[in-house]
């Protein structure tokens, strides 16, 4: 299969990845299917593909008329065997529980056409592992970022079966949708920025907990003083300006404790256990009761939409 043979994609799961993974790709020209179980959950994502469309719209990124025609390419379904019927890539994007993705790649091996690519937008699990399928020079795991339509980049793992030719596709592809692919070379938990993020808050947790500084605080030092510096930057090319000498010496420093190994968080399941989960239930680290959720995103989206045109990245 070629680029130029890519006309369909199915998006398998329409919730906090599915409506984004839509969008993009109905942007990019491609007919899209967009499966979930529940009716309600299908309506949820076309409404947020809406807003996020008619925010591109205000900030110049999307042109107004053609919106309906993106509209137009997107399509929903509660059956698999519609999502799957005439794919040329099915995105699964479900919940991540092992069970329920073995089941639906298996799903996907049997209803797919057989030039079909399967890619797992899984944030941690080995989909090599959990997928049961025929094609598995086929299956690869491309892993996006929250808010998909935006956020550049796009994780491409190889598994120990996937053909060389998937994965320039895949990479082909991304490149032509105007996405910046990372691709590695084997699979680790996390991949990249997943693990960067779980240590990050690791960290946090503990100021957290420990009385060292509220969430707000916290927040304003991570945009002032590390992201604004990694946006130009990167992590590895920062130390390089602050001189590895200087990163060396803080390693040896004795007095720069890690968390240490036994720490387990209490804030965070705190709030998990009384249902705050940040926007989508109106409350987090954060109050988010004031605005609904399309409203809070739409002004998240506008923050990264003037990086990204600062960056001269749209």
């Amino acid at each position: 299969m070629d680029l130029k043979d890519i006309k369909k994609i199915a998006i398998l799961g329409a919730g906090t990845m599915g409506s984004g993974l839509a969008q993009i790709h109905a942007q990019a020209g491609y007919q899209v299917t967009m499966y979930s179980r529940s009716k309600g959950t299908l309506d949820k994502a076309v409404a947020l593909i809406k807003s996020s469309l008619q925010t591109e719209v205000d900030e110049g990124l999307q042109d107004g008329d053609q919106v309906p025609a993106i509209l137009e390419r997107i399509t929903t379904t509660t059956s698999v065997e519609e999502g799957a019927k005439e794919a040329d890539i099915a995105v699964e994007t479900i919940v991540e529980n092992v069970a329920e993705k073995k089941k639906l790649c298996s799903q996907l091996d049997e209803l797919c056409p057989p030039h079909t690519i399967i890619a797992s937008n899984t944030s941690f699990l080995n989909i090599f592992e959990v997928a049961e399928i025929s094609r598995s020079d086929k299956l690869i795991s491309a892993h996006w970022y929250m808010p998909p339509q935006l956020i550049p980049l796009v994780e491409v793992v190889k598994g120990p079966k996937t053909s060389d030719e998937t994965v320039s596709l895949i990479v082909e592809m991304l490149k032509k949708m105007g996405k910046k692919p990372a691709v590695m070379k084997k699979y680790i938990p996390g991949f990249v920025i997943n693990r960067f993020q779980v240590a990050l808050q690791r960290e946090v947790y503990y100021l957290i907990d420990n009385g060292y500084m509220d969430p707000a605080e916290i927040d304003e030092a991570a945009r002032w003083g590390l992201a604004l510096r990694m946006l130009v930057l990167g992590i590895l090319q920062r130390m390089d300006f602050g001189g590895l000498d200087i990163t060396v010496r803080n390693l040896k420093n004795p007095d720069t404790h890690p968390v240490p190994d036994d720490f387990t968080p209490t804030r965070v399941f705190e709030l998990f256990d009384k249902g705050y989960l940040g926007v989508k239930a109106g409350k987090g680290w954060f109050d988010y009761s004031a605005k609904s959720q399309a409203e809070w995103n739409r002004d998240r989206d506008r923050g990264l939409i003037k990086l990204l045109k600062a960056l001269n990245l749209r």
